[in-house]
């Protein structure tokens, strides 16, 4: 029931929609939530990942207290999103618990690359023109976090490739198979801000893996910088690379808003305006940028707690002795951060892909914990993993 339940996960990510799409997807979290109750991995995942659930505390008592004394705006759904977030922390122990990481990667990339395959086949079909942006199918219905959903699948693949070290064509064949419907639907979307913090963290994780906590907490700030410096001088670099006009060279309105966000910041710098607040605008209501955005919702502190809780889980992640899972986790948090650095304005926000492209890698990391390698080798030959229900 506990596999069952993530990859019901997995598949409402890629491929439920609209009003469908919240109950099909926090029905598989709800239900390994309980899985987790039940079998004493939730237990675990409060040892394992104290971190969290301090900062989590944090966090409530942080809104309580911008309520009481400040001027932040609440609904009904804010609390339902922090209960449901410390209830996805619950799923990702069990799917720890009756997964390998192995059969984790090849559930993420594989049902990922379906839904790249069918994206790009239904908007060759219903597209009025083939080089408009490509809209993924799943809960994201937007280019740009369906670009996200797009590219931890491929980070998964690489992680399965990287840990494998496939060299032969025969079995270089399957990775490519998955990589290629996804890359190229990624590209499709002609999302900029999640294709350049893919092309960042990718090579990033590499060179880092076996590096301390203080140079992936740089990685991750210098990848949200890049992006976000690549949006502040948009126009100087349009003016290079631009010379006719495509969906590459759309303007993206962020200065602007990034404007308003900072005044918004200086209004309420302390106890921020709260996660319910919105510009009112009818073509841009939210901040466009994870940390600002973070800095605007809960405030400075709430910021400087959110990268504290960063630090403590970046140190959890260089001591991790599964070297897939390592890596998969350092390349979903650089890439997380480089997509923050112009959108997913509320992490804490329920529920579209990020959940799946960070939270759920920083979640699987911390519950798994510094486990030998010989207890994970005993999980994995415990449940069958693709290549083996292929032979039989």
């Amino acid at each position: 029931m506990g596999m069952a339940a993530f990859v019901l996960f997995v598949i409402a990510v890629y491929f439920a929609k609209g009003g469908k799409a919240p109950g099909l997807i926090v029905s598989p979290v709800m239900a390994g939530a309980l899985l987790s109750l039940r079998s004493g991995a939730a237990m675990e995942a409060v040892r394992r990942a104290s971190w969290f659930w301090l900062f989590f505390a944090f966090l409530a008592a942080w809104l309580v207290v911008g309520a009481a004394l400040g001027e932040t705006r609440y609904q009904a759904s804010d609390l339902l999103n922090m209960a449901l977030l410390g209830a996805f922390v619950l799923f990702a122990a069990e799917a720890s618990r009756v997964l390998s990481t192995r059969q984790i990667l090849w559930t993420i990339a594989a049902i990922g690359a379906a839904s790249a395959f069918l994206s790009i086949v239904v908007h060759m079909l219903r597209a009025p023109h083939l080089m408009e942006r490509l809209i993924p199918l799943g809960r994201a219905g937007n280019p740009i976090p369906g670009a996200g959903g797009l590219a931890i699948a491929l980070i998964a693949g690489v992680a399965l490739w990287r840990e494998q070290g496939i060299r032969r064509a025969k079995d270089l064949a399957p990775v490519l198979a998955l990589a290629v419907p996804l890359f190229a639907a990624l590209v499709w979307t002609q999302s900029r801000a999640p294709i350049v913090a893919l092309l960042l963290a990718l090579p990033l994780a590499f060179g880092l893996h076996r590096r301390g906590a203080f140079a992936v907490l740089i990685a991750c700030v210098g990848t949200w910088v890049a992006v976000t410096g690549l949006v502040l001088f948009e126009e100087p670099l349009k003016a290079v690379v631009c010379g006719f006009g495509n969906g590459w060279c759309r303007p993206s309105y962020r200065t602007e808003i990034w404007n308003w966000v900072l005044d918004q910041i200086a209004l309420h710098p302390v106890l921020g305006s709260g996660p319910s607040f919105r510009f009112s605008k009818e073509w841009m209501s939210h901040a466009h940028n994870g940390l600002l955005g973070t800095a605007m919702y809960f405030g400075l502190v709430g910021l400087a707690a959110f990268g504290l809780m960063i630090a403590l889980y970046a140190r959890n992640l260089i001591r991790q002795p599964d070297g897939a899972l390592r890596f998969f986790g350092l390349a979903s948090l650089i890439f997380s951060f480089g997509y923050m650095g112009a959108d997913l304005s509320n992490p804490f926000a329920f529920f579209n892909t990020h959940y799946l492209f960070m939270w759920f890698p920083i979640f699987l990391v911390s519950v798994r914990g510094e486990q030998a390698p010989a207890t994970v080798d005993r999980r994995a030959s415990a449940v069958p993993s693709p290549d083996s229900l292929q032979r039989m």
